[in-house]
Formats: C-alpha cells, structure tokens, sequence
C-alpha cells in the first residue's frame, strides 16, 4: 500500500474506497505493523454493537457480510464487467483486471479450511487468515468463491473464541461447514 498508493495515508484511502462500495464494516486506521501510528479511529454498525463483542482491533476490522460483498463484486466484475466496481469507479477497474483478482484468489492453495470441504479438483478463489497474538489463536477465517457444477457460490466463515481456537478442531469445523453448503448446491448433480 505505501508503494503504490501512498506513503502515509493508503490506509485511508483503502478504506474510503471500500466504504464507497458499501462495506461499512471494513476499514484499515494505519499500517498493520508494530509501531505504526493510528491514523484514524473508525466507529462502525459492527464495532458499536453492545449485544456481541469480539475484542475488535482499532487498526483492521470486517466482517463476513462485507467480505462476501467484495468477493460478489469481484466475482461479477470478473464475469460480466458490471457491479458495484463499475457503478463505484467507472472505467478505472476493468473485466481483466477482476480476472486476474480471482486468478490470485485461485493461487492461494490451502487444504483445510473451505478448500477441505469441496471434491478435489474444485476450484476455490479464497483468502484465509487468522490471529496468534501472543502465539494464542483467538480468530480465524476464510472467504471464497467456490466453483461448483451447480453454480459459483460466496462463502466466508469467521470463528472468534474468547480465549483460544484449537487449530485442528476449528480448521475441521470450517471444512464441514464448506462441505454441507457445496453438498447442499450439488447435491442433485452427483
């Protein structure tokens, strides 16, 4: 971000861009290193709720619902050149450029999480990631796009303990989830 959009302020304007799509819940408030200055203080529909409360992070946050929306827009740019890219900035984001969005997505190999719940061969375009502050694991999560026979499909899925996941059974919970949706879309075509 520093490199290519801008020495100081690319989180803001990263963030003002995703807000200009519609994802109020996802913002960057300043470099995502140890020491980086806050540049901003962001109050969202998701970070303000009092009923649920997942520790949120003052420097990042989102949310599964804004991360399937950039996913579907990506997606839809990518297939038809249309969508909230085109409405949002016009003539800047182009059919090719979402393609080659999604061919990273597809590059991203991992065999657990939403990947371990699709037959072999499935292509899935996904970003996965979790946090270990203090070598503990408190979130994790995945977004994609999974390429069934029956139709593409969004699916993220975010899990938050209040103390600590355990990798091997929530990493397994993930997969499950992934499988019972594409079995839930295919199901007829096996």
């Amino acid at each position: 971000m520093e490199r290519v959009i801008h020495p100081d302020l690319a989180p803001i304007e990263v963030t003002e861009d995703m807000m200009a799509l519609g994802l109020e819940n996802t913002f960057i408030a300043g470099e995502y290193k140890e020491g980086a200055p806050l540049l901003r203080e962001y109050k969202t529909p998701a970070n303000q709720r009092q009923d649920v409360s997942t520790d949120p992070d003052p420097y990042i946050q989102t949310t599964p619902s804004d991360m399937g929306m950039l996913l579907e827009d990506i997606y839809l740019c990518a297939q038809y050149g249309g969508g909230a890219f085109e409405a949002v900035f016009p003539n800047q984001i182009t059919m090719s450029e979402c393609n080659l969005m999604l061919d990273y997505l597809k590059e991203n190999k991992m065999p657990n999480l939403l990947e371990a719940g699709v037959p072999d061969g499935t292509e899935v375009a996904h970003k996965h990631g979790w946090v270990t502050p203090n070598g503990i694991m408190p979130m994790l999560g995945d977004a994609g796009i999974i390429f069934s026979p029956s139709g593409d499909y969004v699916l993220v899925i975010f899990l938050d303990h209040p103390e600590q996941l355990i990798w091997d059974s929530a990493s397994s919970l993930v997969g499950q989830l992934s499988e019972a949706v594409y079995n839930f879309y295919n199901i007829s075509v096996r």
